[in-house]
């Protein structure tokens, strides 16, 4: 069976469009997303500010690989569940337990999604 392409696929297109939609930049937005959330949170007093704050730090491909992601991706089969977990991994104290608070997938893609429109 062929596999589909998305044109915003990050192996096609211009340089200008790649730096936006490569892989690596697309886990950065998946990143910012789950760091907003997380905020978000504790701005309410759902979480504890300490851990909006680790999660936002730790929240980067420069300490979640898109290797790492990929690599549990092949355990659960699920991508957003594996950017999560990654950043768990790296994220210290409660900090892990506090990552996709109240979120689905779909609330972390379709956002990472609009900041990526918005930013081509």
């Amino acid at each position: 069976m062929k596999e589909l392409v998305c044109p915003l696929d990050f192996r096609y297109g211009r340089d200008e469009m790649k730096s936006i939609f490569g892989e690596r930049q697309r886990l950065d937005y998946l990143l910012k997303v789950e760091a907003a959330l997380a905020k978000a949170h504790a701005r309410v007093g759902n979480i504890p500010e300490e851990a909006a704050e680790e999660i936002e730090r730790k929240a980067s491909t420069r300490f979640v690989s898109p290797e790492r992601v990929k690599e549990i991706e092949r355990q659960t089969r699920h991508d957003i569940i594996s950017v999560v977990r990654a950043l768990a991994e790296v994220c210290e104290g409660d900090a892990k337990k506090y990552i996709h608070l109240g979120a689905t997938s779909y609330d972390i893609v379709d956002t990472a999604n609009a900041l990526q429109f918005r930013d081509a």
